[in-house]
């Protein structure tokens, strides 16, 4: 029964918030910046800015000693698969079908982490989680108008598209299931502090270095700014929300709560870029809305 919302819920609904501003944001730069370059830029100055905070806001960085390496396994694990992989995908995927197509299709991200949570770590699906990640799913295909043509959607390219998207959402759910036991007995800004320049480096020496550095070169200092101020937004700000979030409560509510952010995303269009409001958007938000409180 839904009742008052806990500070794990407020933190998960931040998170969706700052996800989407910084979905706004990024869009500015995705015809500027490749996907691995703007991958490696924003982790990279996210952690730089985690690492100058660690003393203020963590506890003593001496207590990283103490944890597990099973934690650090699967915390490397978790940012390979989920982060430098995953989000790799996913700006792929809105490169080549579009941010509308991809963000439906990785809206079934609520879908693939309950099934990754109930096989790995035993936990129960329970009938208001199943309802109300279907009806958060549905809800963002609304939004993203799904099922809508797009005149220059060549055949193969909407396929790998399809494929790069439908991967990031399976590579997410997994990610944020490992998160939840890697986390155990990490404090969140310390995990984020090490994560965040980890996924940089993988980025840059699996994906840019092979390339000859040819996705860095040619960047403007205003694009690497902006890219690397939503780095600390959405994966500072953002990823701190997030691991709260999870560490608090169990990861298939958590997926289902953060899922809403294009609900925040096309609000703040609407406002700040007089995008048209239609039935689909009125419904969507609906479907969205309605799901978050079945959940909560």
């Amino acid at each position: 029964m839904p009742g008052f919302v806990s500070a794990a819920e407020l933190a998960a609904l931040g998170c969706a918030f700052v996800w989407a501003l910084n979905g706004l944001i990024l869009r500015t730069q995705s015809h500027l910046v490749s996907p691995a370059a703007m991958n490696c830029i924003r982790c990279g100055v996210a952690g730089l800015m985690l690492w100058v905070a660690v003393p203020f806001v963590a506890p003593p960085i001496a207590d990283l000693a103490l944890v597990p390496w099973q934690d650090w396994a699967l915390l490397f694990i978790g940012c390979a698969l989920g982060i430098a992989l995953g989000d790799t995908l996913y700006l792929g995927g809105i490169k080549e079908i579009g941010v509308s197509r991809t963000m439906a299709l990785t809206g079934t991200f609520p879908l693939t982490t309950l099934l990754w949570e109930s096989a790995l770590l035993g936990e129960p699906m329970t009938l208001a989680l199943v309802l109300g990640s279907v009806l958060v799913v549905a809800g963002v295909a609304l939004l993203s108008g799904l099922g809508e043509k797009e005149e220059d959607a060549q055949d193969m390219r909407l396929r790998y598209g399809v494929f790069l998207a439908l991967a990031a959402s399976v590579l997410w759910g997994l990610s944020s299931t490992l998160l939840k036991p890697a986390t155990s007995h990490l404090d969140t800004t310390h995990a984020n502090a090490v994560r965040m320049p980890l996924i940089a480096l993988l980025v840059y020496f699996f994906r840019i270095l092979p390339s000859g550095n040819e996705s860095l070169r040619g960047i403007s200092w205003r694009s690497f700014v902006i890219v690397g101020l939503t780095g600390g937004l959405g994966m500072g700000l953002g990823a701190n929300l997030f691991l709260y979030a999870i560490t608090q409560s169990t990861v298939g509510k958590v997926a289902v709560l953060t899922s809403i952010s294009p609900v925040f995303g096309m609000a703040m269009a609407m406002v700040f870029l007089k995008e048209q409001v239609t039935w689909q958007v009125v419904a969507g938000m609906g479907l969205c809305l309605v799901g978050v409180w079945v959940v909560i």
